[in-house]
């Protein structure tokens, strides 16, 4: 990848590059670093990065956001919105109009780099001891709302390793759950985008190193106890639990129809199947999660209430798990992870 960006010059051009730069670390920008490599290593939509050093040596990355994305963003999104309210291709029960706001709001965190800073400091803190997890650290001194610079670690890719042992597949599919939980449950804070390219082990260290904390969200109190409860309640297959449950967090309105309820509870229950059952949990054999596709249909038109907004970051961040475990080819018991958390909250 380094190589295609470096030969196709698919960067900032050199002036605009150092108004990025000056704009946020100031003219003399260069004397801060020890070295820095003018050509990036990774580009994207937002962005590119580059390699440089400290004055004491230390290997750092740098992530430059293109000028103007904030604004691009926005004006996509309010372009697109105008588009759909011109045409009736979307079922009301879809409830495009709030899913927009939170693309919106969630696109704006992540052009936000002094936000992805912080919340990349947050969750250092939280993982700081964890044998399974690593997250880099942060200058902040040479980071601003355009320019992030932090600690270089070695990896690769999670979805790297999808022909290596059965044993260190299972692995890395159990610590990415271990993760989804303790976000949720633990520290009710959680890094909601699932890309695999912002999660790098390191096979000596045998670490996941957490690199991008552009979509982060804090989750209410009840929000976290109610999902408890809910995952908690597939295990023992309790509607009611469910359903009340579901309430009191905002996906149910109360004036369902059973066909809807029916299908709220059987999309709820394909979250917890993997951690309701005692045997090693085949991600590829089971695949609950495709069952889902099947009730698509059903929520487009009984929907009444759109759901909460901490739902859309949070299913995309299970979702992510479950299919990089299908990826890997995974095998292994889930239930003692949840039976764990369980615990521990109940105490």
């Amino acid at each position: 990848y380094q190589r295609r960006v470096r030969e196709n010059a698919d960067y900032m051009p050199d002036k605009q590059f150092e108004g990025q730069m000056a704009g946020g670390l100031g003219p003399n920008w260069r004397e801060k670093y020890g070295s820095f490599d003018m050509v990036p290593f990774a580009a994207a939509s937002l962005g590119q990065v580059h390699y440089a050093t400290l004055k004491d040596g230390t290997k750092v990355v740098v992530k430059v956001q293109y000028p103007g994305v904030a604004a691009s963003i926005n004006s996509d999104i309010d372009n697109l919105s105008n588009v759909l309210s011109l045409v009736d291709l979307v079922p009301k029960g879809a409830h495009i109009d709030k899913a927009l706001i939170i693309a919106k709001k969630e696109l704006a965190y992540e052009t936000d780099y002094v936000r992805e800073a912080e919340s990349q400091v947050q969750m250092r803190s939280y993982l700081e001891g964890d044998p399974d997890f690593y997250v880099p650290l942060v200058y902040k001194e040479l980071s601003c709302g355009h320019i992030l610079t932090q600690e270089y670690v070695e990896g690769h890719p999670i979805d790297a390793f999808v022909d290596a042992p059965q044993e260190l597949r299972n692995a890395i599919g159990l610590k990415m759950l271990k993760l989804c939980l303790r976000e949720l449950f633990e520290f009710r804070y959680m890094q909601t985008d699932p890309n695999w390219s912002n999660f790098f082990y390191n096979t000596e260290t045998r670490k996941i190193q957490l690199l991008d904390f552009g979509a982060t969200l804090a989750l209410s109190d009840q929000f976290s106890d109610s999902y408890l409860q809910v995952i908690r309640a597939c295990a023992t297959n309790d509607r009611e639990t469910i359903i009340a449950a579901s309430k009191e967090m905002g996906f149910l309105s109360g004036y369902e129809s059973e066909l809807m309820l029916d299908a709220h509870c059987e999309a709820i229950k394909v979250v917890g199947e993997p951690f309701a059952v005692d045997e090693p949990y085949d991600f590829v054999e089971r695949a609950a999660y495709k069952r889902v596709a099947e009730l698509l249909e059903v929520f487009a038109k009984h929907r009444i209430t759109a759901p909460p907004e901490e739902s859309y970051a949070l299913n995309r961040k299970l979702s992510g798990a479950f299919l990089l475990c299908n990826k890997l080819n995974a095998v292994f018991p889930c239930k003692p992870l949840f039976d764990r958390v369980y615990e521990h909250k109940s105490k």
